[in-house]
């Protein structure tokens, strides 16, 4: 079979990721579980048929040089995928991740009604982050829609690769790929600064100079929005400042206590009706959150403070999310319980106790 039936097929079956290797049956991905697909497993030869197609030149060079490479792909009339080469075993591999047609809407996303704040900001840094499979991208992608509904902007995206397509509507938006139109995330930052821009969203921070870099662009005046791959607001700090030298990181918190005006951490959690969830926990850079980020002892302090400031600043906690949730019959009591972090309180609340503060569980867990 060729590679794009099995892409029409994950589309079919409204799943997020193919996986094909060899030794292996297709694997579709389907709300966060493997369906095995066919009666047989894939042989080498059947691998390399399928993939031959996808390996040209540029990519064939990127294989040998980084043992993977990135790019997308498009069906016409089906979809767009985010495509992952890579090897195993020292043979090719495909990971396909399906790129919606259709650009997210906020107002469908579920999503905590401060985003819809944050993203009018003038400037500083936002940054949406997750483990992989998240949802990161579409978060990114309904914020950045949003922009472009309501307001006047000039938004410059770098990303690797291009997911979803944008059309101009009250805001201009020009997007940029890794490789084919950019060298750098580093790169691209300094040459959008150039380029009029007042929003740019850079696919990932993923080293030191971009990190920078961002920072720059929010200093001066532009708002930045990007993703990492950290489960929660505190891990995203100590990761920012992990990329630094020691000596550095007395001045890099007074830069990330000015600049960074939300994290938005993310996590998928299956639904009663087999589907999936967001759940958030929503950091905004108050006062006493910028105390935190100042100090090294003060940013293990986060979690209590985002589940105090529920009420006046709208920033909270997975659990409290999780909670709600809960709460309002979207996820079990079993999903519940799994992924708390603080599960007698989910315990209470199934007996019907609600649980007066969740700031002191937090409170507990650090004393």
């Amino acid at each position: 079979m060729q590679i794009e039936s099995y892409l029409r097929r994950l589309v079919e079956m409204e799943g997020s990721d193919l996986h094909i290797k060899v030794g292996s049956f297709p694997v579709v991905r389907v709300n966060g579980k493997l369906n095995f697909l066919g009666e047989e497993k894939l042989t080498l030869n059947d691998v390399n048929e399928m993939l031959a197609p996808l390996i040209d030149e540029e990519r064939k060079a990127d294989i040998e040089k980084y043992m993977a490479s990135d790019f997308s792909y498009s069906i016409n009339g089906v979809a767009r995928f985010r495509m992952n080469l890579s090897l195993q075993r020292g043979t090719h591999m495909l990971v396909a991740r399906v790129i919606p047609s259709e650009v997210p809407d906020l107002d469908n996303m579920n999503l905590p009604n401060v985003l819809r704040k944050v993203i009018h900001e003038k400037n500083g840094i936002i940054l949406v982050t997750g483990a992989t499979g998240s949802g990161k991208s579409t978060t990114v992608a309904s914020m950045i829609n949003e922009i472009n509904k309501t307001q006047s902007k000039n938004i410059i995206t770098v990303e690797d690769p291009i997911e979803f397509l944008y059309s101009d509507l009250m805001s201009m938006i020009s997007q940029k790929e890794l490789g084919s139109d950019v060298v750098s995330f580093e790169k691209a930052l300094k040459f959008a600064l150039r380029q009029d821009p007042d929003v740019i969203f850079i696919g990932e921070l993923r080293d030191r100079e971009t990190v920078e870099a961002a920072l720059k662009a929010a200093e001066t005046g532009h708002l930045v929005i990007s993703t990492l791959h950290t489960i929660n607001a505190y891990q995203t700090v100590s990761r920012i400042l992990d990329l630094f030298p020691e000596e550095r990181h007395k001045q890099l918190r007074y830069q990330l206590s000015e600049s960074m005006r939300a994290i938005i951490s993310q996590r998928l959690l299956p639904t009663l009706d087999n589907k999936r969830v967001a759940v958030n926990e929503i950091l905004i850079n108050t006062p006493v959150i910028k105390e935190c980020i100042l100090s090294a002892e003060g940013v293990a302090d986060i979690p209590r403070y985002l589940a105090e400031g529920r009420t006046t600043y709208e920033t909270q906690t997975f659990d409290q999310d999780i909670a709600d949730k809960y709460k309002e019959k979207v996820i079990s009591y079993e999903t519940a319980l799994k992924f708390a972090t603080v599960k007698k309180d989910i315990e209470l609340l199934k007996r019907g106790i609600n649980v007066s503060s969740v700031a002191d569980m937090y409170n507990d867990m650090f004393e």
